[in-house]
């Protein structure tokens, strides 16, 4: 594979951090989502926190074909954090980008997404979610069906998200200025929610954060994903990292103040759960029902749980034989059976207009299928298809 533009010397335009541990074939999709943008002058940093599959034989392979592929590799396992602040020590982009080693991103993502940046003078930028399951779930949008266009995140908005009614945004995988984070980096006492609270920390000093609801990123979700998976001393770590900050930031706004108490009181709730199962786990059953007595809301908590793991369990396997061939294009496209939005080209977009991502979500459910394009417009929306099969005239793209 070569590049669809050539790497300038010295700084790129973006560099992609992609933490990787044990994500096996997965990690080829990805880089070849990245490698693949419209937008090429970037620099792709793999810091693998020492795996033992052959997700490191898959990027090494890759590496022969495209020069923009740096690979860090450690000999022990120290978290996701500290791969991500080793890729940022080793960054030299004018933009950073977080893109994990099992998700796909949209061929246009960071074209699209630097060009919001640039019109609505945004330090950080992200985009939705397209979460695709291995299970064979239906798709789903971590925003929800917004029918906005994009919109500015206060650090309030950021506490808040989740726990008001609103998606959690703590998900997201945003763009941010290099010269943002020159001198912040991941806390690496964090296994989950690191990413919430970096950025927190950056709108806490006045970054302008805007966020687009169109699923650019696809989010695999499967069983070996930790992002999903909590213990004790996850959520002691996500407490005790919340308390610190907040004591640095005395005196604090009220409404600030009153949005990280709610979410204190969510993870601490959060933990007394997680306490409650590892007591289960090791067979206390004194501990076990002292906390159910203390908060009976546990029991539907546990009950969800374990539908969610039979269900899980009882799931078809994933990734079945490609059943169709999609032909997508804009109305008026002969031999479309798939009727698609017109093609929008970077310099019209109208970044304030309501997204209809819907039909990208519909979409998505054809995981792997295979597809002609026959159109701009059936380019576009095949990015929304999680490892499409592209065809042209008959031919593999």
């Amino acid at each position: 594979m070569q590049p669809l533009h050539p790497l300038r010397s010295g700084t790129p335009r973006l560099s992609v951090l992609m933490a990787n541990y044990q994500a096996g074939d997965k990690i080829v999709p990805a880089l070849r989502s990245v490698l693949g943008q419209s937008m090429g002058d970037l620099e792709v940093i793999v810091s693998d926190d020492a795996s033992g599959d052959d997700s490191l034989a898959h990027v090494r392979a890759l590496m022969t074909d495209d020069p923009r592929i740096r690979l860090l590799a450690n000999p022990l396992n120290r978290g996701p954090a500290h791969c991500r602040n080793q890729a940022l020590d080793a960054s030299r982009g004018e933009w950073v980008a977080i893109v994990d080693s099992d998700d796909i991103i949209h061929p246009e993502r960071f074209e699209r997404l630097l060009a919001l940046a640039g019109q609505r003078q945004g330090d950080i930028v992200a985009d939705d979610l397209l979460l695709f399951h291995e299970d064979q779930s239906p798709p789903r949008l971590m925003l929800g069906r917004q029918g906005r266009g994009s919109f500015t995140v206060s650090p309030r908005d950021w506490v808040l998200a989740g726990l008001d009614g609103t998606p959690a945004l703590g998900y997201l995988k945003p763009l941010i200025r290099a010269d943002l984070v020159r001198d912040t980096r991941y806390d690496e006492t964090l296994r989950i929610g690191e990413d919430y609270d970096f950025v927190l920390r950056l709108l806490l000093r006045g970054a302008r954060m805007v966020v687009l609801p169109e699923p650019f990123y696809l989010y695999r979700r499967h069983a070996q994903s930790i992002s999903h998976r909590l213990s004790v001393p996850d959520m002691e770590a996500m407490v005790a990292r919340q308390d610190a900050l907040v004591a640095t930031l005395a005196p604090i706004p009220a409404e600030l103040a009153a949005a990280f108490a709610r979410r204190r009181k969510v993870l601490t709730s959060g933990l007394a759960y997680e306490q409650l199962v590892a007591s289960i786990k090791r067979r206390k059953a004194g501990a076990a029902v002292s906390h159910l007595v203390r908060d009976p809301g546990h029991l539907l908590r546990l009950w969800r749980s374990f539908a969610e793991g039979r269900s899980r369990r009882q799931a078809p396997e994933p990734h079945g034989p490609v059943a169709q061939t999609l032909r997508l294009g804009r109305k008026g496209t002969a031999g479309a059976d798939h009727v698609v939005p017109d093609y929008v080209p970077v310099d019209q977009e109208d970044w304030s207009a309501p997204r209809g991502n819907l039909l990208w979500q519909t979409l998505a459910a054809h995981a792997r299928a295979r597809c002609i394009p026959l159109d701009a417009a059936g380019r576009y929306a095949a990015g929304f298809i999680p490892e499409v099969q592209l065809e042209e005239q008959g031919a593999a793209l």
